[in-house]
């Protein structure tokens, strides 16, 4: 399985730099995805799961059951005998819809609870010292998020911030996010950056590269595009680790507010349309 697996992680990795951030995933990493396609999900939270088992590391997910029936044949595809891994303790799966109702107090996580169970899981996927180094990747905040309670959805991000600082653990979470929108950008991506060490935004960097030079040109000429990406990007510090474009994005919206929007308008069109040539 090992062997398998690195063959593919090297020749994804050539494409994409999220590859290695989820394959070697540290302790105390806190990374975060936004998605819409749903086989970006999967190959995303493999990527994570596969790197911890052929580390000899523990691994958590916590999917919906929706999720798991397609993250599992996925994992088998790629070599992992996931019924081996379950049955030696290396990988633990928790159901997310179950688990989240054990800690929800009046729609808000009960933080004494929340991280009192997670401690559980956590000891028992350590197996003792049997995998001293544990990875988590779980999908409860973005069930909350999308039910519509953003802030329970923040408020269990920073409980699973305190999690990974305490028990010394990598952690991923993925939400179904539109990264072309603009309220994302203006309230959800500044929160995520609170609790978060590293943004995966979308899925092709190169394409979200050429997408956002292009747009920037378009929408305000090409001298001025040129000035205001130096000036921005060296002016800026990003509140947490992200491609360059998206730190161009971003930097845009907090200082040319007027332009952002149809920066990012024009980027998504040309983002999806580079998906179809």
């Amino acid at each position: 399985m090992h062997d398998d697996y690195e063959r593919q992680v090297e020749s994804e990795r050539q494409s994409e730099p999220w590859d290695r951030l989820l394959a070697d995933a540290g302790p105390c990493d806190h990374v975060v995805q936004l998605y819409q396609d749903e086989d970006f999900l999967s190959r995303a939270v493999c990527r994570f799961a596969g790197g911890a088992l052929a580390n000899g590391e523990g691994i958590i997910l916590v999917p919906t059951l929706t999720h798991w029936n397609a993250i599992r044949p996925r994992l088998e595809a790629e070599g992992v005998d996931v019924k081996a891994a379950r049955e030696r303790g290396q990988l633990t799966v928790v159901d997310a819809d179950e688990c989240l109702p054990r800690f929800m107090r009046n729609s808000m996580p009960d933080s004494s609870i929340f991280l009192g169970l997670a401690a559980d899981v956590i000891g028992q996927a350590r197996a003792g010292v049997r995998y001293e180094k544990v990875r988590w990747w779980g999908e409860m905040v973005n069930v909350l998020w999308e039910r519509g309670n953003a802030a329970a959805s923040m408020n269990l991000e920073d409980q699973f911030d305190q999690l990974a600082k305490k028990h010394d653990i990598a952690i991923f979470c993925s939400f179904l996010m539109d990264n072309f929108n603009g309220e994302v950008h203006t309230h959800m991506l500044p929160r995520l950056g609170t609790n978060h060490s590293h943004l995966i935004p979308v899925e092709n960097y190169g394409r979200l590269e050429r997408a956002v030079a292009d747009a920037l040109r378009e929408t305000v000429g090409e001298e001025e595009a040129r000035m205001l990406e130096n000036r921005l990007l060296s002016d800026y510090r990003p509140p947490f680790k992200m491609p360059r474009a998206q730190s161009l994005l971003l930097a845009l919206r907090q200082v040319l507010p007027s332009v952002a929007d149809p920066v990012l308008q024009r980027s998504r069109n040309l983002y999806t349309a580079s998906a179809l040539t």
